[in-house]
């Protein structure tokens, strides 16, 4: 009774403050329609997931700006475009000055005990994980097990009951903001022991012709890079696919069951009433559409993402679908917003909360995403491409291509992306006005990106290498490189331009350059 007592305590006095709690719920890999709720036909269903979507806000069309996991989580953190939060490359951290106007710090500023839990993804200084009253996160990928009091758990466990910890040592007379960041469905994550087989005598309807047909109309730089390598290494076979669509599900079930688990906490806390959760995955994947698996492509799978907001208290709307675009670079300004905060000018996303409580400004018709990633240790390169998306449209441009090769889609008459019309005449009218407003965004958002060969976490599949400056400063990596370039008989042009010399001298020296 006393510790009841003390729980509601809490409660009531970080409520009586006026200002509500936040918890911020981030999957990783998990597509749009691999929730019940977006798609009845999900071979396994997520009912604490859908539970969040019905009894609050359904933004249907839910996108992130950036496919890939530390930068899609960048620009949810400091609500900017990655070109303007200066994140591109995994381990790297925001600057100071991008830092301080992220969601985390202005919460803080504000009084609120803040948390991070689980794959944070993003590089910190010391200062920045100080900064956090809890800090009980990775700034990589994170183990799949984690020990919690001498006992091994999964991922999904360890998060909840860690979560139980935070709540546990909130200070009575302040709000609080979590972010809890699940491994799953990510590659480099495992099904719980109790999800295990539940897909087992589940059968998946193959890969459609429709489908494997957009592969051959990829430009080079996509058919040669990561996103088809790891389609051949994961789905290359019909029983490897059925196994990969199984398990993917599998993994998303210990998330869901996760978040029940927490949502009973809140409600054992006596903070279920005044706390406001955001749900939301860090971009989607490919199930071997045009031969490509994982993100890191311009289209829907990648794209789109699950995006739910839960406030329970009464003048926020319960058991909506909203067609409005929302995109990860709105968080931020929208907890800050809900907070009674004012929002940072430098935040490029807009605050959701005038469309949670019902209200109909002017919205957005469109939206600009990016992807200039190429992660170290990779075997082939991932090819970057920009562009511009609205609900009926979607205009690409592949930058690794010389000249760049652009593409447009028609959406409502063609689903899977399959049919380019960039040439159609009749398409021309809509082609140009889409690329004059990236051409204007460009200009007003000038791009931050380039590659860094030389420095001390080298970005890998640069395009142009200066071998000598490369020797300096790395120079078992280069002695190793070398080695393999007399071994195989290739000149250093062909090291470098070749994808598959490339990958093979990758393979044989363990080091993507």
């Amino acid at each position: 009774m006393k510790l009841l007592c003390l729980f509601l305590g809490l409660s009531l006095t970080a409520a009586a403050s006026g200002r509500p709690n936040f918890l911020l719920l981030v999957t990783d890999d998990q597509r749009w329609d691999t929730v019940s709720v977006n798609d009845p036909k999900v071979a396994l269903a997520t009912p604490h997931m859908d539970r969040l979507a019905k009894e609050g806000v359904n933004f249907e069309n839910g996108f992130v700006t950036t496919p890939i996991c530390a930068v899609s989580r960048a620009c949810i953190l400091s609500g900017r475009y990655s070109r303007n939060n200066g994140i591109h490359e995994f381990l790297i951290p925001m600057t100071d000055a991008v830092f301080a106007s992220s969601y985390p710090a202005q919460l803080k500023k504000a009084g609120y005990h803040i948390g991070q839990l689980g794959k944070y993804g993003v590089g910190a200084t010391r200062a920045q994980i100080a900064s956090f009253d809890v800090f009980h996160a990775d700034c990589n990928q994170g183990p799949p097990f984690h020990d919690y009091r001498g006992k091994k758990v999964h991922d999904s466990e360890w998060l909840t009951l860690e979560t139980r910890d935070f709540l546990d040592n909130i200070p009575k007379d302040k709000p609080f903001c979590l972010q809890v960041n699940y491994k799953a469905p990510h590659a480099s994550s495992v099904v719980a022991e109790e999800d295990k087989g539940k897909l087992a005598h589940h059968t998946f309807d193959p890969l459609s012709a429709q489908v494997v047909e957009g592969f051959a109309k990829l430009p080079p730089s996509a058919r040669k890079g990561f996103g088809h390598h790891v389609f051949l290494e994961e789905m290359g076979t019909e029983a490897d696919y059925q196994r990969y669509r199984r398990t993917y599900l599998e993994k998303i079930a210990s998330a869901d069951r996760s978040i029940g688990e927490i949502r009973k906490l809140l409600e054992r806390y006596g903070y279920d009433q005044n706390t406001i959760i955001v749900f939301i995955s860090d971009h989607g994947t490919h199930y071997g559409e045009k031969k490509l698996g994982g993100k890191w492509t311009p289209y829907d799978q990648s794209l789109r993402v699950p995006f739910f907001l839960y406030d329970p208290r009464p003048n926020a709307l319960k058991n909506v679908r909203l067609p409005q675009i929302a995109l990860n670079i709105d968080i931020a300004p929208t907890l800050l917003d809900l907070a009674g905060l004012e929002v940072p000018p430098a935040m490029d996303g807009r605050s959701l909360a005038p469309l949670v409580r019902g209200a109909k400004p002017a919205w957005r018709e469109h939206f600009f995403y990016e992807h200039q990633t190429s992660p170290v240790g990779v075997a082939r390169p991932i090819a970057r491409f920009m562009g511009v998306r609205n609900l009926a449209e979607n205009y690409v441009r592949w930058t690794d291509e010389k000249p760049v090769v652009e593409e447009y889609y028609d959406l409502p008459n063609d689903s899977w992306e399959i049919n380019n019309l960039i040439n159609n005449p009749e398409k021309l009218g809509k082609i140009a006005r889409l690329r004059g407003l990236f051409t204007e965004w460009e200009k007003q958002n000038p791009n931050t990106y380039a590659y860094h060969p030389y420095g001390p976490r080298p970005q890998t599949h640069a395009r142009d290498i200066d071998w000598q400056r490369y020797r300096k400063a790395w120079p078992q990596a280069y002695e190793k490189i070398a080695a393999e370039v007399k071994r195989l008989g290739v000149s250093w042009d062909d090291a470098l331009n070749n994808p598959e010399t490339r990958e093979a001298i990758g393979k044989a020296t363990g080091w993507y350059y």
